[in-house]
């Protein structure tokens, strides 16, 4: 006999003590993203985890982080900068860069900052949103929970009337973003055969 089985989700603001659960999603998540592998080389294990806490401490503290919990457990995640970068001064993220950084060794620095500096002119002029990090459960994946974070951040841009802007070294992702009105405004080659594609939505774009 069949049973209906119920279950329980909720899309909302993360908390800090969210933060270990993000990072036990995020980090199963990326495991498989070119990008990171070119940042992290053999030594994902050793840096990934730590570079995703500084993107969840820097969110948590001056952007926007949305979860999606089921039955009480967060499997899904977007960080976003609100437009003007995160909302903290210089010196802070800096700080929290450091505490990071100082951990991966100069060739891991290296690259990641090299990344910084190739994308930075790529994103659209003037204020934007930036979705910087989203990610779910691979578990959990196929229903529907990254489409959940996405929304409220996609929602607050068109409330503001701003674009959406934002990155992938996953070619597979392209078509999941052009449902939701982005298209690619760059293409960015790392020079190790990592490729990413930048994509930007306007405004109120249609959304699946």
């Amino acid at each position: 006999m069949r049973q209906d089985v119920r279950v329980s989700r909720l899309v909302r603001p993360a908390a800090p003590t969210d933060r270990e659960r993000i990072l036990d999603v995020t980090t199963s998540a990326f495991v498989t993203e070119p990008a990171f592998a070119h940042f992290f080389a053999d030594s994902y294990d050793a840096h990934a985890r730590t570079f995703l806490g500084f993107l969840v401490d820097l969110r948590l503290a001056g952007g926007l982080v949305w979860v999606e919990e089921v039955d009480g457990a967060v499997v899904a995640v977007s960080m976003w900068d609100p437009p003007g970068g995160p909302q903290l001064d210089a010196g802070s993220q800096e700080e929290m860069w450091r505490a990071a950084a100082d951990r991966f060794g100069p060739e891991v620095e290296a690259r990641l900052d090299a990344y910084d500096d190739a994308v930075h002119d790529l994103a659209p002029p003037g204020d934007h949103f930036y979705l910087g990090v989203i990610a779910s459960d691979p578990e959990a994946r196929g229903r529907g929970h990254g489409s959940a974070v996405l929304l409220p951040g996609l929602w607050a841009a068109d409330s503001a009337g701003l674009p959406t802007y934002l990155e992938t070294g996953t070619e597979g992702n392209v078509g999941f973003y052009t449902r939701f009105g982005f298209d690619v405004s760059n293409e960015l080659d790392l020079g190790d055969g990592t490729r990413i594609w930048c994509l930007t939505r306007p405004p109120a774009a249609s959304s699946a």
